[in-house]
């Protein structure tokens, strides 16, 4: 048996068709087919029920291919940790980030990033919270860019900075230097939907207040960007919070519009998280040193902050 019988099986297996994982692994389907066959002869088990449309796996099958993830992930590892040990970097990486930060985050880091691993395809996506949490559990998702912490034991958290928030208030005439979550007219604020994080931190720093307040307006608008938020909040004269980085390419007239929290000031934690058993260590505390010498001055720091949970 070997590493190459073991793909044609695994290329079956996720396409349910013969002819198209022999595309996949590049190889007649005769070959493929020979080759499986020969397989399942040496351990003498019947993996693939041929009978079946698409084909299926026998109940032994669905056991040896279990092994088979197995022995395919170690060997994935085994050629990374050569390739670190080689000083190079190669294949692919599967990057998702938030998108209450993407647009923010991502062109400051991103080229320097990608120029310093040439032959490393890196592939970014904008998912939520909850959707990184999900694929980088089941390893669909290398390296997820987001708010923590996340408490989870099966996922390794790497700090990168702590990002304050501030009011964007359209509702004020007159507006304070800073303002507390306590001075907030709740009743004029706009959010984000609900699947963002966004949405849930927001909520916690006005729960720090004991006032409560209903909107009187009949208009009830979740925003899915925060560019749609400043727009919305802005038309209607409203208020609401956002992260600092999203205030960087404001125009001069709407960042007249900001007011900073007072100490302690609200602040979510962005992380790198990853799998526990992701073997490209190397490359993430690179990505970490890139990032955080790519924000490095353009986020103000605060002793005084309050880190607002995510979740």
């Amino acid at each position: 048996m070997n590493i190459q019988q073991f793909q044609y099986v695994l290329a079956v297996v996720d396409l349910k068709n013969f002819e198209a994982a022999a595309e996949k692994c590049f190889v007649t389907q005769s070959t493929l087919s020979t080759m499986i066959a020969r397989f399942e002869e040496e351990i003498g088990i019947k993996i693939f029920n041929r009978k079946t449309k698409p084909v299926s796996l026998t109940h032994e099958g669905e056991q040896i291919v279990e092994r088979l993830r197995i022995v395919a992930k170690e060997v994935e590892a085994f050629k990374t940790f050569v390739q670190e040990l080689k000083g190079e970097m190669e294949g692919e990486i599967r990057v998702g980030i938030i998108p209450t930060l993407a647009p923010y985050l991502l062109p400051l880091f991103l080229l320097k990033f990608t120029s310093a691993f040439p032959k490393l395809k890196v592939v970014v996506t904008e998912i939520t919270t909850a959707e990184i949490v999900a694929t980088l559990k089941n390893r669909s998702l290398d390296i997820g860019i987001l708010a923590t912490p996340l408490h989870d034991d099966s996922l390794v958290e790497l700090d990168l900075f702590y990002e304050p928030f501030l009011v964007y208030d359209c509702a004020s005439e007159k507006r304070k230097k800073t303002v507390s979550p306590e001075e907030l007219d709740y009743a004029k604020l706009w959010l984000m939907e609900d699947e963002h994080c966004l949405a849930a931190q927001v909520k916690r720093i006005c729960d720090l207040s004991h006032k409560k307040a209903e909107k009187k307006a009949n208009l009830e608008f979740r925003a899915a960007s925060i560019d749609s938020l400043l727009k919305i909040t802005k038309a209607n004269r409203g208020a609401t919070i956002i992260p600092y980085l999203a205030s960087l390419d404001l125009r001069d007239e709407d960042k007249r519009n900001l007011v900073p929290f007072a100490n302690p000031v609200p602040a979510r934690r962005i992380s790198l998280v990853a799998h526990q058993h992701f073997v490209k260590k190397k490359l993430l505390k690179e990505l970490q040193r890139i990032v955080q010498e790519s924000v490095s001055g353009a986020i103000p720091t605060s002793k005084e902050k309050k880190v607002v949970k995510p979740l």
